[in-house]
């Protein structure tokens, strides 16, 4: 019987699905009617799961993982037989696309035909969707919402590796042998390597693009599209002592009698060389009960080993005394879990005790059999989050971010989905973590804008978390010491629950904060330093009384960019319209945005004067400055450069809690959520940095990275001090940061945000237009601008430019950008996609973010 499929693909190709037709043996179980959606069996999917491909009906197609293409006439009547049932919504299928091979994901299926001719699915993946019901639904949500696909919001779900590619390759044709060798030099070389990756011949031959179809028409070559293998379970060899047959212990030497004791008495499978350490005997002894047949080996299932908590005992820690504002906002989220589950706001500030809230809530959660999803902003404070949990929890904490394995995160998948685990700590894309019957999540730091998706689609976490709680009737709980103006809006107005917490716990005393003015440093003290002399003086103090102090700069490497004095030409990135940025370990320049590198050079590229200086700071001229001023502190530098190998962080924090650190230097990565106890001292060396960004959220993004920066100091018994270094010390994200007075700056800055008719009294989208060239860029954006305007949904006056981004140009491709404002979202969104029903001009690309946190 035929079926036909609703497919969507995870990118954007101007529709959110397509259709394509499935035969199926006998017919799916249970209703059928015409143009309903089926629904196959129940969730979860796979007890094992080693590749996508094991599961899926054998066809000659995917016999031995590879796929050979044929001619595009050939391929559209190809497809793929399937067995009952029918693949539900949310399961993987291959389909063709003009001239390759895609992966989509199943939104709907019907037995009428479309009316128009389909072309066949090659392959069904899944015999059952990947994520359960409740995601599938938040997948649906999310097209809706961030003007998405579907596919788009089902692969951002997935863990990396359960994400299969399709790679394209191109191999000599049965024909290859005949072509004349000067007409057709692609062949040679193609010959020479058998088969090569089509991206790699291309490159080669950039002809090869426009003549793929017609050599392969000819037989000169043969495209094949070949499927990757996911991530799998891990096994072990283990061995057991057979059930079937007595044992003879007599029969044995000595030796083999050790062991084979040893398993009696342990009672469980052991590894061979578990075995061998424990009867204290040789692997030789081992593989002679084996081949004799006495023990019995079985391949076991084992889970891969995450180890991203802080080294050190992680025994569990006694409960403290709650102080009353813990014990209220406990109150205030067990009156909500047990009501109208309305989302509750832990408004506290930093070291008010948030996180041992958080801990006594999941407990109550996890012991009437519900679990918790705890959202952290940044990968860096996740180990001393899990450390946290799992000093309560034990091995019952799951961990997702994206520096795990694919391997780990597949195994990571697997505790959470079986219940085995049944809380999570993670990164943003932990929202999607599949919970089975799930309680609370749980977003530290809510006011974070690495809570938003940069890429798409661009979601933000705490509104997935939102809609995913109204769907699986959980409890939304947020903490901040700085939420976000839109989160402390809705809250005064009713909609979120309001918790105050305004004393730290154990009465301990605030920092206390000194603003340096560093114009007057330079005027009166000719100071051209990174450090004030307060700052200095500071550092001095705290090294001599043997404490320890974290000096915080947002931006890394060496320099800003690099310039030279005699006609005033900054170096460039030869893709980007930005500066490249020096550093010095490498002694090379790069690009942060595309990743250009070149050598630093030693004479200007423009007029040839060597007069080449450096400006502006960053990280590592801060390491380097504090290692010539004081040469006797141990240091070390957190950063994307410093911590991209695995493990890396852990150990920069974990030798820092251990006190074998005496200076931390990083970028906002220990801004946040860190809690050592011996830092007295915190320095931040440009308080305003962000408030030169082109940014309407710039003073309230400044002010919370001020407080939380500010926050880390004074954790421990002793008191805490924070320098503070700006150019614009009047500014008010400045003032009220000093205080750490939320309050102060929330009503200071709401006028401005009303007036300017920004979040949160407007709701805001961007739209990002990039092309190959600027007339194009320019002309597409306002022909875009001109159908908003003619469908007339928009007040006129919310619709802003289109005019150059902040960076006009990012990898040769040139940046124009709208923003558009409307009361409703829904409005917003139901405008951009009515306009983006008409094809934008070949070469033009459009992002559309709605919530835009990032406008560069």
């Amino acid at each position: 019987m035929r079926w036909y499929l609703e497919v969507s693909l995870p990118l954007n190709i101007g529709k959110d699905h397509l259709t394509y037709h499935l035969d199926v043996e006998g017919g799916p179980p249970g209703e059928e009617g015409h143009g309903s959606t089926i629904h196959s069996g129940p969730w979860p999917p796979f007890a094992s799961t080693s590749s996508a491909l094991e599961d899926a009906p054998r066809t000659p197609e995917t016999e031995g993982q590879r796929t050979a293409t044929s001619p595009a006439s050939e391929t559209a009547t190809k497809t793929s037989v399937s067995p009952a049932p029918l693949p539900a919504p949310g399961c993987r299928v291959v389909v063709p696309l003009v001239n390759r091979l895609l992966i989509g994901y199943v939104i709907a299926c019907h037995d009428r035909p479309p009316g128009f001719p389909t072309m066949g699915v090659r392959q069904v993946l899944d015999p059952l969707p990947l994520l359960p019901p409740a995601l599938v639904a938040l997948g649906l949500w999310m097209a809706e919402t961030c003007v998405c696909t579907p596919g788009e919001a089902f692969h951002c779900m997935l863990p990396g590796g359960l994400k299969q590619q399709i790679g394209r390759f191109v191999r000599p044709g049965p024909r290859a042998g005949t072509a004349d060798e000067a007409s057709f030099p692609e062949g040679r070389w193609l010959a020479e390597r058998g088969r090569a990756p089509l991206k790699a011949f291309t490159e080669a031959f950039p002809r090869a693009s426009r003549w793929l179809a017609e050599w392969t028409r000819q037989g000169l070559i043969a495209l094949e599209h070949e499927l990757s293998r996911a991530a799998g379970p891990r096994t072990t060899t283990v061995l057991v002592l057979p059930q079937d047959r007595p044992l003879d212990l007599a029969a044995l030497t000595p030796k083999e009698r050790l062991a084979v004791e040893c398993l009696l008495r342990v009672n469980t499978p052991l590894t061979p060389g578990q075995l061998a350490r424990q009867a204290g005997v040789s692997d030789s002894v081992v593989r002679a009960l084996v081949r004799k047949g006495i023990v019995e080996t079985r391949q076991e299932r084992t889970f891969r080993q995450v180890d991203n908590a802080l080294r050190g005992p992680a025994a569990s820690t006694p409960l403290v005394a709650l102080s009353a504002e813990q014990e209220k906002a406990l109150a205030v989220i067990r009156d909500a879990a047990r009501g109208d589950r309305q989302p509750v706001l832990l408004h506290g500030v930093t070291c008010s005790g948030k996180t041992e809230v958080y801990l006594r809530w999941v407990a109550e959660e996890v012991a009437t059999g519900r679990g918790a999803i705890v959202l952290v902003p940044e990968i860096a404070l996740t180990p001393q989050m899990v450390t946290r949990f799992r000093s309560r929890f034990g091995d019952r904490v799951a961990i997702l971010h994206s520096r795990l394995s694919d391997g780990e995160r597949f195994d990571q998948w697997e505790l959470i989905r079986r219940g085995i685990c049944p809380v999570v700590v993670g990164a943003r894309s932990a929202v999607f973590a599949p919970v089975p019957r799930l309680g609370t999540i749980i977003l530290d730091e809510e006011g974070e804008a690495s809570f938003k998706q940069a890429d798409a689609p661009r979601y933000h976490a705490r509104e997935v978390a939102r809609q995913r709680c109204r769907l699986e009737n959980a409890l939304l709980v947020m903490g901040s010491a700085t939420p976000t103006l839109d989160s402390y809006h809705l809250a005064t107005q009713g909609t979120i629950r309001l918790v105050e917490m305004r004393h730290r716990v154990a009465d301990r005393t605030p920092p206390q904060v000194q603003v340096v003015d560093m114009r007057h440093e330079l005027v009166a003290r000719h100071n051209r330093s990174m450090f004030s002399e307060a700052l200095s003086q500071a550092l001095r103090r705290t090294l001599a009384a043997g404490q320890q102090a974290i000096l915080f700069l947002n931006r890394r490497g060496f320099s800003s960019f690099v310039f030279c004095r005699a006609c005033g030409q900054a170096v460039e990135c030869s893709r980007c319209q930005v500066s490249l940025v020096y550093h010095s370990g490498s002694r090379i320049l790069r690009c942060h945005y595309c990743g250009e590198a070149r050598p630093l050079p030693t004479t200007c590229p423009g007029c040839g004067s060597q007069a080449i200086r450096y400006f502006g700071a960053g990280t590592q001229r801060i390491e380097a400055e504090a290692r010539r001023y004081f040469p006797q502190a141990r240091l070390a530098r957190v950063d994307s450069d410093t911590t991209s190998a695995k493990g890396s962080l852990e150990e920069i924090l974990t030798r820092f809690g251990a006190r074998e650190i005496d200076v931390l230097i990083g970028t906002q990565m220990v801004a946040k959520g860190l809690d050592f106890p011996g830092v007295t001292l915190v320095g931040i060396l440009a308080a305003d940095s962000l408030l030169r960004l082109p940014d309407f959220r710039a003073a309230e993004r400044n002010f919370a990275l001020l407080s939380q920066v500010a926050g880390r100091a004074g954790r421990g018994r002793e008191p805490g001090t924070v320098i503070l270094q700006t150019y614009a010390p009047e500014h008010h994200s400045i003032r009220y940061a000093l205080t750490e007075d939320y309050l102060g700056f929330y009503r200071e800055e709401l006028p401005h945000r009303e007036a300017s008719r920004f979040p949160p009294f407007r709701q805001v989208a961007s739209l990002l237009f990039t092309a190959p060239t600027a007339e194009k860029g320019e002309a597409a954006a306002l022909a875009f601008r001109d159908r908003l305007l003619a469908a007339d949904r928009l007040d006129p006056t919310d619709l802003l430019g289109p005019a150059p981004a902040p960076i006009p140009r990012i990898n040769n491709q040139f940046r124009f950008q709208m923003l558009l404002r409307d009361h409703q979202r829904e409005r917003l969104t139901a405008a951009i996609r009515a306009a983006l029903a008409t094809p934008l001009p070949t070469g033009v690309k459009v992002a559309v973010d709605l919530d835009p946190y990032f406008v560069l």
